[in-house]
């Protein structure tokens, strides 16, 4: 379904299974300043067709995989959780239920996120207050595999 944003279309739930690659997080504040908090962040996104959900999301400069150790400044830019998830094809939205995380001050209870695709990517939002400002936050999930056909 293509909604009015014209190229942005709201997938159906099994759109969403598969795992996704992180390709840009970014933060908008209201007076239309933009940051990208994380660098260029590395993460997945795995979801499967029984209604299961993984997520590890973190700062470029917390990223490890090279062998050296991160600066401590980085240590807490890290979130990892999993659980379930449910999706709302007809309102956009994508439910995480979370079982178990490891940064309970942004991954825990419900996350409810807009989806949509942009192009082969999937888009996910949702708003917080820092520092009791609105910020809309904005993830680019690029698909790295696919689910296996039925």
């Amino acid at each position: 379904m293509t909604n009015h944003d014209g190229d942005r279309t709201r997938p159906e739930t099994s759109s969403v299974v598969g795992t996704w690659e992180l390709v840009s997080m970014a933060w908008t504040y209201p007076d239309d300043r933009t940051i990208e908090p994380w660098g260029t962040p590395a993460g997945r996104l795995a979801y499967d067709a029984t209604g299961n959900v993984v997520a590890l999301l973190m700062h470029e400069a917390r990223n490890e995989a090279g062998g050296r150790a991160s600066a401590s400044a980085v240590q807490p830019q890290y979130s990892a959780y999993f659980g379930t998830y449910r999706v709302d094809a007809g309102h956009g939205i994508i439910t995480h239920r979370v079982a178990g995380s490891l940064n309970g001050t942004n991954a825990s209870g419900e996350l409810r996120r807009s989806f949509a695709f942009e192009g082969d990517d999937l888009i996910l939002g949702f708003t917080t207050e820092r520092d009791g400002v609105p910020v809309a936050r904005r993830l680019v999930w690029r698909r790295i595999s696919s689910a296996p056909a039925p």
